[in-house]
């Protein structure tokens, strides 16, 4: 009996620590650079918190738009549908490389609907404009996203590919960031 006992007990030392890694994981919303239809578009779907539903999910949402987004010099646009319960916003961020002093500007277009399960959000027309993605002309040119982060665009890219993959990596925490103070919501 006091081999199962033990046998018994180490098992659930084992489940008890494995369950406790797993709370402590935190994965990222976006990890890689998913292609849809030749276009680069991010998805993910949040679930709306425990008693909360729709209508008081969108007035959250449209809180946390005007108080992120208000003051940006890089804000096109800002657009509430509350019938359809969503938010269109088009702007644009600096992202600073690291190991270079080159600045990147991306702008994106950020789709978010809530619905009573949950909200969507969707990034997508996205795009960079920079000299450091340049060929060096004094105006910069706009390159879409399919140009400079997907696999391919770093895997083809000519002496660029540090900087492509520099490019994509603070895409990735951008959105994921954008990821998380919604779902903080």
């Amino acid at each position: 009996m006091k081999i199962i006992e033990r046998i018994i007990l180490v098992l659930l030392l084992l489940t008890t620590f494995g369950f406790t890694n797993l709370n402590g994981q935190t994965d990222a919303a976006f990890g890689s650079v998913p292609v849809v239809n030749g276009k680069v578009v991010f998805q993910q779907f949040i679930p709306n918190a425990d008693g909360v539903d729709a209508p008081q999910q969108y007035v959250k949402l449209q809180k946390w738009g005007r108080e992120r987004f208000q003051g940006n010099p890089l804000l096109s646009a800002i657009r509430f549908d509350d019938k359809a319960r969503s938010v269109t916003i088009s702007a644009g961020v600096n992202l600073s490389l690291p190991a270079t002093s080159a600045t990147v500007t991306l702008r994106y277009r950020l789709d978010i609907s809530v619905a009573n399960a949950g909200t969507m959000l969707v990034v997508r027309d996205i795009s960079f404009q920079g000299e450091a993605l340049g060929s060096g002309s004094a105006i910069p040119k706009t390159y879409g996203a399919e140009q400079v982060i997907t696999d391919q665009a770093i895997n083809g890219a000519n002496g660029d590919k540090e900087l492509r993959t520099h490019v994509r990596q603070a895409t990735l925490n951008y959105f994921n960031g954008l990821h998380v103070e919604l779902s903080s919501l």
